[in-house]
């Protein structure tokens, strides 16, 4: 028996097209999606999921979005990918739980990823990564996770990233390493209280601002 709280697919897409016809965000706020899968699309306006549930994942490859997209609060139950995707507004995740990994790779970002307090079970990655804006990670929390006796580190990747603002990853905690192997970051980028169950990689990094290390912890340290 169908449950009426969740949307239908056909209720997602006539949302998304009533929201390009009036030039607002699509409006899932406290919803509950079975999945959200735009592969491929090009959407006129955001999206707003804040506070909403995903009993599956949301799958946005390929995806152009000409607005923001508002994850904040959100559950997620499976996977976040939006990998070779183009955002032109802000990516925001802060206190978001997402119970698999989150997968930017490729992707273009023009404003701020605000990640404050999100946790991802499995690994974060931003390799290849273009983000004109800042990258706020402070608390976050990446964890390893456990499945069917498999392990996903729980690992940040920002190999080849480049970031024209600030990484603030400041009392974040990851439990795998911290690669940022041949990542450009124009200003400061700030560890402070962090901690990294694993490497801190910094090999080839160009770090234009300060590297801030306070009372940050890591078990190896690759240059």
């Amino acid at each position: 028996m169908e449950d009426k709280n969740i949307l239908s697919q056909d209720k997602i897409e006539e949302e998304i097209r009533l929201s390009q016809t009036q030039g607002r965000p699509a409006n899932f706020r406290g919803r509950i999606l079975p999945n959200l899968s735009l592969h491929g699309r090009n959407l006129k306006t955001g999206l707003d999921l804040e506070s909403a549930i995903i009993l599956g994942s949301i799958f946005l490859e390929n995806t152009s979005i000409k607005g923001d997209l508002n994850l904040n609060r959100t559950i997620i139950k499976g996977v976040f990918y939006f990998g070779s995707s183009n955002l032109e507004g802000n990516l925001n995740f802060e206190e978001a739980n997402v119970k698999g990994i989150v997968n930017l790779v490729g992707s273009k970002i023009k404003g701020n990823l605000n990640f404050r307090g999100l946790t991802i079970n499995g690994f974060l990655s931003l390799a290849k990564t273009g983000v004109e804006g800042n990258l706020n990670f402070e608390k976050i929390k990446v964890n390893d996770s456990y499945n069917a006796g498999l392990v996903i580190k729980g690992d940040v990747y920002l190999r080849n990233a480049s970031i024209s603002g600030y990484l603030n990853m400041e009392k974040g905690l990851i439990e795998g390493s911290l690669d940022l192997f041949s990542a450009f970051i124009e200003k400061d980028v700030n560890l402070k209280n962090a901690i990294i169950d694993d490497s801190l990689i910094l090999k080839q990094e160009k770090i234009q601002g300060k590297l801030i290390t306070q009372e940050t912890q890591y078990k190896h340290i690759i240059r």
